[in-house]
């Protein structure tokens, strides 16, 4: 576990210029991210998994620019493997390149516990499997039935990454 007491990670700017800061989650945060994530997802998270994220579970951190919450990403590790067990963009920053800082971020707290980050995407998320592939992610297989939808449930890609 990287001790969020001495890991920060530098401020950046994404590559339309918008300049971004890191900082982990915190109790307060919870709603806000909760929030975020209700406007993107049909099915987001519950409490309970943020509260992982407080309990060193699961690591969670957000991107502020001027200190507007833009996005978030949780990660986890254990066994030699990363997962990317959540990302999310607020839809006003979506293709500024919010997503890729926030993804360079997990790759920077998963790579001195892992040689490998997996994830899982809905097989209908068109524009997320672009994003991955773009970043180097391979499929590895898929999961039936894995999210629920609308509709009932719905697969999941497996992707991954030598990191």
């Amino acid at each position: 576990m990287i001790p969020t007491d001495t890991f920060s990670p530098a401020p950046t700017q994404t590559r339309s210029g918008l300049a971004l800061s890191f900082r982990p989650l915190e109790a307060a945060d919870i709603a806000p991210v909760m929030a975020l994530e209700s406007q993107l997802q049909s099915h987001p998270w519950r409490r309970s998994s943020y509260e992982d994220c407080l309990a060193g579970r699961h690591h969670c951190w957000l991107a502020e620019a001027s200190g507007e919450l833009v996005g978030f990403v949780v990660v986890a590790w254990a066994g030699g493997d990363g997962e990317l067990l959540n990302i999310a963009v607020a839809s006003q920053r979506q293709r500024q390149g919010v997503g890729e800082r926030l993804l360079a971020l997990a790759f920077e707290l998963v790579r001195p516990h892992a040689s490998m980050m997996f994830l899982e995407v809905r097989l209908s998320n068109r524009n997320a499997i672009q994003f991955y592939e773009r970043e180097q992610f391979f499929e590895v297989g898929q999961r039936p039935n894995y999210y629920p939808s609308a509709r009932g449930r719905e697969d999941a890609l497996i992707l991954a990454r030598q990191l």
